[in-house]
């Protein structure tokens, strides 16, 4: 081993070695398990779950992560790529509480939502999607069985998710403790929009997004404020569509998701990017 100090090629060596199987063995696909998730009706959706948790920290908070149209299907696999960058921080952030974290699949003909909010005029249908009540149905087992926190029970989505993650934060007012929608929109009917206001909301946007008007995030962000609500509102300047990347990489995301808690939400009105120039319209004329 000539011209190389042994003691300093050993530290190179138990670097490699513990570096290399982190990256192997810590991967999303096989730490979150394959299982399935059945409804009173004995129908079935398939999820993929990582217990980052040991029994003694029963309840933990739920982060529920719902992907977008790409990935609808039945492979229980591709629903996880989005939310990598979510597992790597909570491998590392030793702030990070233990939690449970859920991403079901859902399909084309059951999506999360029945129909999509596109306009400023639209209606949500009088009852959920299967799929979205499906789910709900099996949050509601696990605070039943103790091992969700009820307090703590946290939503994520993406494009079609994050339809689905307003509908759902509409539909069962004082039930999600807080919810991130991304290129999302919602109702703005007004009890709708009363519901939303018990959920903490941090949404999220492309400015010039070709796939959902980004008006459908800013007249969510306009109408909860009007409703009273403090929600926050990201909007990304000359971004698109697949912006999801850029949310899960910002680590204060998932901080900000872990300090909510039913009912003592953060006050917050506080919005980057597009914020400035709505004001305007959140203040009653």
């Amino acid at each position: 081993m000539s011209g190389v100090n042994f003691g300093t090629f050993l530290g190179m060596m138990i670097v490699l070695v513990t570096a290399l199987p982190l990256q192997a063995q810590f991967s999303m696909s096989e730490m979150f398990a394959p299982a399935a998730i059945t409804n009173q009706l004995n129908e079935t959706m398939p999820v993929r779950v990582w217990r980052n948790y040991q029994p003694s920290d029963l309840p933990v908070p739920v982060v529920v992560m719902l992907h977008g149209s790409g990935e609808c299907g039945q492979d229980n696999a591709k629903q996880l790529a989005a939310f990598a960058p979510i597992h790597r921080q909570a491998l590392i952030d030793e702030d990070l509480p233990p939690a449970l974290y859920l991403v079901p699949q859902c399909t084309q003909r059951n999506a999360w939502v029945r129909s999509l909010a596109f306009t400023a005029d639209y209606k949500a249908p009088r009852y959920p999607a299967p799929a979205l009540r499906t789910l709900k149905e099996y949050l509601d087992r696990l605070v039943a069985e103790g091992v969700a926190d009820p307090d703590r029970l946290y939503l994520i989505g993406l494009s079609l998710g994050g339809f689905g993650t307003w509908d759902a934060i509409q539909r069962w007012p004082t039930y999600f403790a807080a919810a991130v929608p991304i290129c999302g929109g919602g109702s703005v009917q007004e009890e709708q929009v009363k519901n939303a206001t018990t959920t903490a909301v941090w949404a999220f946007h492309g400015e010039v997004d070709a796939n959902v008007p980004v008006d459908c995030s800013r007249r969510m962000v306009v109408a909860l404020t009007k409703a009273g609500a403090t929600p926050k509102y990201t909007e990304y300047p000359k971004s698109g569509h697949n912006i999801w990347g850029r949310v899960f990489q910002d680590t204060a995301v998932l901080k900000w998701l872990f300090r909510q808690r039913r009912g003592e939400s953060e006050s917050s009105g506080e919005s980057k990017g597009f914020w400035g120039r709505i004001k305007a319209y959140v203040t009653p004329q």
